[in-house]
């Protein structure tokens, strides 16, 4: 397989630095991701966005609209260097491919 997804309880993160990077790809499981996001954000998380290529579904150009509308901040760029992300975010949520994915699905950006 190429995930191995696991589930966190909320209760399970930290409150003293409560954020969540969500990186989302350009189907369905980024469309998850954004909605991840906005529970992460009804939750009292803070969460971050990255959606490189953006999908131009209309259910999905909403979901980015309801994430800008509750002030969830997307990045234009993902920092290379992994000690940032780490030293940045508590937690990181992939949903850039499903679990069906083929490795071949993965090209650039995501």
């Amino acid at each position: 397989p190429l995930s191995s997804p696991q589930a966190f309880p909320l209760p399970s993160l930290p409150r003293k630095q409560p954020t969540v990077l969500v990186v989302c790809g350009p189907a369905q499981n980024g469309a998850i991701g954004l909605v991840c996001a906005r529970h992460l954000r009804v939750f009292d998380y803070e969460p971050t966005i990255f959606y490189p290529k953006r999908s131009q579904d209309p259910l999905y150009q909403d979901l980015t609209t309801q994430c800008e509308k509750m002030d969830i901040p997307f990045l234009s760029y993902l920092p290379t260097e992994v000690q940032l992300i780490n030293d940045a975010y508590n937690a990181v949520v992939d949903a850039v491919l499903g679990t069906e994915a083929q490795v071949a699905e993965g090209r650039e950006p995501c």
